[in-house]
């Protein structure tokens, strides 16, 4: 249902290319990066990077990010990934889709919290998880125990947290990428999506 929701979304948003295109802004927001304190202390002033840059060049949107670190959409919505966590039997009820014996079964875990003036819909996201050690390709798997699935509506000032679960091939190690598109009327098809890379643990 994910899949197709995501599917439909997509086409959706084709359709609003030539006013999205218009603007010609491929800036889609800003990471905000989750620094240990030991970091925060070791950080220079200024980053070299800028002290290096040209005046007349402009930084690429940083989209690359970690679990832990948020990405603040434009409009105030802001996305953390909070956890890889590894699918235990635990996790599974009797019905539920379980992952195969050459696979890792994992939850990806994050919150949104609604930092604009209105409503989002949060049926118009789309959301994905790939291996990044090898490249291995996930399956969606459900586990009913701690799942949350995101949907509905989320009001101003309120946060969300939501799931959703993947087995990988145990061959292509415990790294993976989560990816999520924003695909409602504030979206900016021409902009990067955020990407959260970290290990199932």
């Amino acid at each position: 249902m994910i899949r197709l929701r995501t599917a439909l979304a997509a086409a959706a948003a084709v359709a609003l290319l030539p006013l999205t295109a218009a603007c010609g802004d491929t800036e889609q927001g800003t990471a905000e990066r989750a620094a240990t304190e030991k970091q925060a202390d070791d950080a220079p002033d200024e980053p070299a990077a800028d002290e290096e840059q040209a005046a007349d060049e402009e930084p690429a949107e940083d989209t690359e990010l970690a679990v832990g670190d948020g990405f603040r959409y434009k409009d105030g919505v802001k996305v953390t990934v909070t956890k890889v966590s590894k699918l235990k039997a635990a996790d599974f009820g009797e019905y539920d889709v379980k992952p195969e014996a050459d696979q890792t079964g994992f939850r990806v875990s994050w919150d949104i919290t609604n930092g604009s003036k209105k409503s989002i819909d949060l049926d118009a996201w789309g959301f994905d998880a790939q291996g990044a050690t090898t490249g291995g390709t996930t399956e969606s798997l459900f586990a009913e125990n701690g799942s949350r699935l995101m949907g509905g509506r989320l009001a101003p000032a309120k946060t969300g947290t939501f799931t959703s679960e993947y087995a990988l091939p145990k061959a292509d190690g415990l790294d993976i990428v989560f990816t999520m598109t924003r695909m409602d009327e504030n979206m900016n098809i021409l902009a990067e999506d955020p990407h959260w890379t970290g290990s199932i643990k």
